[in-house]
Parts: C-alpha cells; structure tokens; sequence
C-alpha cells in the first residue's frame, strides 16, 4: 500500500491505516496459531417485553400478554416462529422484563394462574419457558424502588427452591405454586439486576441517592443469597460515556464492593434525534461507525475504575443493554437501517474483547415494539437488517479468537453526536486550566410558578408549583470554537425537594436544544441532597459552533415543589482525545475448535464502490473460502417496505496460491470462513 501507517489497536490484533484514505486495497492477515481466548457467545443477548399495566404506562396487551410476539396466550406456548428465529440469530441470554417498565414491576403479579393476572398473561413462568425452547440462559431485572428484600428472597425461592417443603422464608411455598405454574423442578436462574438505569429515578416521583440505592442493594443481595448462594447480583452504574464517571458510578462501586457479583452498563452510541436529515446518511454514518475506539477506551478504563475502588479483578460486566440511539423517524427510522445493523456488528466485535472483562450484553430489543429487530406479530416476519448480523454471526464463527493485522484504508469525521471526532494522527486529550467563561449574571426569563433571584454570587430557585416543570429559564452565554471542548463544572444543592429530578447544569449549541439537539448535562443531586456537591461533565462543539449557552437545570419528569442552588461555573476548554482517523474495515477472527476452519467477519465502513481485500493466514494456506455479506442499495436502507432491500447473499471470492481475495461491497459486514490446508 501507498502512503504513511496509522497504527491503532482494535479487536482482532492490529489495524494498519493509510493516512489519508486514498488507498483502494486492503489486506488481512490471521495467524492461525495467536489464541486470544475463547469466543464469548453470551454476548449475543437480546432483551423480551413484559411490561406490567400498573408498572408501566407505555403497556400495551402486546407486551403484558404477548411479550411483543414472543408468546402464543391463547395455546399458552411460545410462537414456534419466533423461537425458531431466535435460535437462528444464536439468541444465547434473554433479559426481562424490560427497561424503565421495570422501575415499579412487582412479579409477584406475573405468576399464579391466568385468572388471578387477567393483564398478565406473559409472565415470569411464561418468559422461562420462552428461554427454555430457545436455550437461552434467563437475566431477571428485578425492581429497585418496589420490592422488599424478602420479596426479592421470595423470588429466588420461586426460580430456584426445590419442590417438597423447602420454603425457606415460611409464608407462600413458592417452589409449589411453580410447580403449579407448569414446571416442578428448578428454573435455576443464576443473573439477576438490581434495576433499570436507577439513577435517573422511577419517571414518578421516586429517586434514591447512590448511598441508598448500595444500601438497598446489599440489603437485597443478603436475602436472595440467603435463598441459593449461587445467585448473582449487578448493580448498575451511571448511563454514560464520560471520563470521570460521575457521583453515581464512583459511590456504588465504592459502597457495594465487597458485595459485587457483576456490574451494569447500557451502550448507546451515537445519540441522534433529529428529524429533518441533518446531517445526511452517509455522513451520520460514517460518524456513527467511527465509535468503536472510543467505546473500548470507555470500557478499559471502566474495568480500571473498578479495580481502583473496590480493590478486586473479578468484576465483570454486563451491557444488559445496546444499540444505537436513533429516535426519530425522518427520512427513514435510523435505528432500523442497514447503517445501524453495522454499528451493532462493532459492538459485538468489542464486547468480545477479553481483555474489556465483558461476561453478557443483550441487543435492545428482540421483536416488534420501537426497536424489535423482527417485525410482525404473525406471519411473514421480517427480518430486519440488525437479525442479520446476529445471524452471521451464530453461522459463520468459530470458538477461539485470533489475532489479525488489518491493512486497509481510512476516513475522517468531525465527530456528534457523542461521538468523539476521528481525524489524521491519533491525540491524547489535554484539558488547558484557563476559566473561558466571561464574567457575567444569570440571565433570568420569567416563569410561572418559580421564583429566581441571585443572592451573593448563589443563583436561587424555589419551584412553587406541584406541576411537571421542566426548568431551563437561567442562562449564560460565551464565544466558543468549532470540533473543540468545553469542560463545564460547577456546584449544585437542594432543599424541600420532591422530585425524581434534582438540579444540575446544561452546556450545549449556542442556538439552542430545539435547533441543533446538541447538548451535555452534568449528573443531578436528589432529594434530601443538602450539601454543596460538584457536577461536571464535557460537550464537543459543533463544526458550525459560534457559541454555547448555560443553563441551570431541573429536568422535568417527576415535578415538585423544592429549592434549588446553583454556583461556581467555570468552563475549560479542552482538546478532545482523538484516535486517529478510522480504518474502514473492523475485523472479528476466531477459528474452529478442531482448527480447521479459520472465520473473519469484517464490517465495511466505506460508503461507495467496493473494496479488494486479500485474506492471508499466518502459519497456514488457504484450501478454499466462501464468504456471505449483508448489504443494501443505500446505507440507511430498511426492510420497511421491502423486506428483502437488505439481507444476506453468498459472495464470491477467489483463492490463488493459498490466499483469498474479495471484493467486499460497500457499506457492508462479510462473514468469510477460510479453510485451512492440511
């Protein structure tokens, strides 16, 4: 190849790039003796609905009765369909019962005979027996605001206590009443999840504190392992992507260490909302796929956080949930698009790093609702574009991961979205310790039902309303440069609050939120938060960026009365860390147990025309190759209307003197499997 290296490191071994992208070939080179460790097929998870009509107002009959399609309540059995679907994609851990539904889920009411839960006819005996025909190994998100620790006892003795008498909390025998739900013998659920995204409160009212929510944990913990000691329980950490971590994350680690089992993360990423096409597909895309190093930085750094704060190396994760964070529907619903099956396809290349110490992670969600990667309650299903990288991956990789060295060309992008920009060389972050923020007073908007006055440097809020009041009406202004960093830190406290929501500071696009959706907010302190506490969090300008406005913040969700306190603003700049520009194919290898069969699965990032690429195996020849691709006319084609626009065809591919050679279609993911020479 042409031109100077960039050297970077990525799943698979290491990823060489031609800087400046103009090279129109690229190589991949596997040995087939460099063993990284076993493939982890638990991370080819997926999440089922079965959200409870008092616990959830988004319930529908679809999901209480029908778990989004998974389950048949009239011949009470799983739709043979979609189990067969399931098992297709290598559906290996299934999580229930969703999401936010289940901030005030009580299973309690999702077991028992039919009668007694007329709105529930997908409960928790009916979601085992789901993960049963499937072969999928349970995750139950157990509730953090409703239940007690003997409730949660009462749960494990349901799953896990054997029939005849056990009962070891007295009271309901509940290893009968399963019995009675059809199943004698153990369910032997090992993973449970202490909550939802906690930290952001139950969208009621209810919020607890990190010391609570480690105090309750421990209490929970106690109880259920006291049922069976071979249960395991997370606890979830804070829902971003930032490099201190937050309050959340650093006090639950610290409080819960002794008593951890495994730790919780979401990956969301990009986080695009916007419903007039800016920016185009094919640039969203290419800054959608650039993510990867940064995801793996997050992770690395995570698993070094914990190690730091609770003093122990056997801490896994779980990313109960994942996908990119598409909510909109203008031109076409992103997150069912061809561009974001390939985000995915990076995600499941980088939860299969050892080194990142990931045991699961669950794609949200299976079927139907807003994200479901199957359509359609009866049949023809569809296939959306995100079953198919699922699918490739249960039929064309093997068990032993191996190095590779990537060859190939590369791309730049200014970054959005969350996603940090990836340009020429790779940059260490540097944060400068200059104040950029110009002096200046709050500006005030009026607002009814809330009194703002600033008092000795202190801008003061008293919320006089019971109504759900989103409050932003404070606000301070300053210059800002584009695709450069501003570190936003500052003090917040409250008193008499009764919210879910506490206050907290916002810096975003100088044009505003409803302009350009770009923004950052800092963690929030709760209720009962009396004591000054420091927030900080980063936002990377736009490349059109003139300036940023401040707001102090009380998101809404969860209104009440309260005062809060803000002081102490003060923003930096700095120069965003940058990993270089992105090498276009990310590679996955692995090979048989028996070695006989070396696999790759690459995910073509260029958009236009296709890519020769030359597959070599170190150590070894190549006997012969086939390869299958998933692609579609366009990057964000769907299977909306055409439910064959994207899918999946073999792909031919040459072998001349023990080498490979494929022309790998744009906007792509190949699943190749080489034969090796014996």
């Amino acid at each position: 190849m042409s031109g100077s290296l960039v050297w970077a490191w990525a799943l698979g071994g290491l990823v060489l790039g031609s800087a400046g992208g103009g090279a129109k070939e690229a190589c991949i080179r596997i040995d087939v003796h460099a063993e990284r460790g076993p493939v982890n097929r638990l991370v080819w998870g997926n999440n089922m609905l079965g959200y409870q009509y008092e616990a959830w107002e988004h319930t529908r009959p679809e999901y209480s009765d029908r778990g989004a399609g998974i389950w048949d309540p009239e011949r009470r059995r799983p739709v043979p369909e979609l189990v067969a679907l399931a098992k297709q994609a290598g559906l290996s851990v299934s999580r229930w019962p969703g999401g936010c539904g289940t901030h005030r889920f009580d299973w309690k009411k999702t077991v028992g005979p039919l009668e007694g839960r007329p709105r529930q006819k997908f409960g928790l005996p009916e979601f085992l027996q789901h993960c049963a025909a499937i072969g999928a190994e349970p995750i139950i998100t157990v509730s953090a605001f409703l239940p007690s620790p003997a409730d949660l006892a009462d749960l494990v003795e349901y799953c896990n206590a054997p029939l005849g008498g056990s009962n070891p909390n007295g009271g309901v025998d509940w290893a009968a009443l399963r019995a009675n739900d059809g199943h004698p013998e153990p369910w032997n659920v090992i993973w449970f999840e202490y909550g939802n995204e906690t930290d952001h409160g139950d969208h009621r009212g209810h919020k607890w504190t990190p010391q609570e929510y480690a105090t309750r944990f421990i209490a929970a913990r106690r109880a259920m392992k006291a049922v069976d000691p071979r249960i395991k329980l997370g606890a979830v950490l804070q829902n971003t992507v930032t490099p201190n971590f937050g309050p959340w994350t650093r006090t639950v680690l610290k409080e819960t260490a002794p008593h951890l089992d495994f730790v919780i993360h979401h990956c969301y990423l990009p986080r695009y909302r916007r419903n007039d096409g800016v920016p185009d597909a094919e640039t969203l895309f290419r800054l959608g796929l650039a993510g990867y190093e940064q995801m793996y930085e997050h992770y690395r750094k995570l698993n070094a956080l914990i190690r730091e704060l609770t003093g122990r190396e056997d801490i896994p994760l779980a990313i109960t949930e994942f996908n990119g964070h598409f909510v909109q529907e203008k031109p076409v619903p992103y997150r069912l698009c061809l561009g974001n099956a390939l985000i995915n396809a990076e995600f499941l290349r980088l939860f299969m790093q050892p080194e990142l110490n990931i045991a699961r992670a669950n794609f949200w969600q299976f079927s139907n609702e807003y994200w479901g990667m199957i359509k359609g309650y009866e049949p023809p299903y569809v296939k959306r574009p995100n079953y198919y990288v699922f699918q490739l991956y249960r039929e064309h990789f093997g068990e032993v991961l191996l190095k590779a060295e990537v060859e190939c060309p590369t791309y730049e992008t200014e970054g959005g979205y969350g996603i940090r920009p990836r340009q020429g060389q790779p940059r260490e972050f540097h944060l400068f310790p200059e104040n950029v923020l110009p002096p200046q007073e709050w500006k005030l908007t009026p607002v009814e039902g809330v009194r703002q006055r600033v008092e000795e440097g202190v801008l003061v809020v008293d919320l006089e309303t019971d109504e759900d009041l989103n409050y932003y009406h404070a606000t301070m202004r300053l210059p800002a440069e584009p695709n450069l960093g501003y570190r936003l830190t500052g003090w917040v406290r409250c008193e008499g609050l009764r919210s879910a929501q506490g206050p907290r500071f916002q810096i975003g696009d100088g044009r505003g939120w409803e302009a350009t959706h770009s923004a950052a907010l800092t963690p929030d302190v709760v209720t009962g938060t009396s004591e000054w506490v420091e927030v900080s969090c980063d936002y990377v300008t736009l490349p059109d960026a003139q300036d940023l406005l401040i707001h102090a913040r009380r998101l809404g969700g969860g209104g009440g009365r309260g005062r809060l306190f803000f002081r102490g603003v003060k923003v930096q700049r700095f120069i965003p860390q940058n990993y270089g520009a992105v090498p276009v194919l990310g590679v996955n290898t692995s090979r048989s147990g028996d070695g006989r069969t070396v696999f790759a699965m690459v995910v073509n990032k260029a958009l236009e025309g296709p890519l020769s690429t030359r597959l070599e195996l170190v150590g070894a020849e190549v006997a012969s190759a086939r390869a299958w691709s998933l692609t579609g006319p366009r990057v964000d084609a769907t299977n909306e209307a055409d439910p064959y626009s994207v899918t999946v065809r073999e792909w031919p591919l040459a072998v001349t003197n023990g080498t490979a050679t494929i022309e790998l279609p744009p906007h792509s993911l190949t699943a190749v499997e080489l034969t090796v020479e014996q």
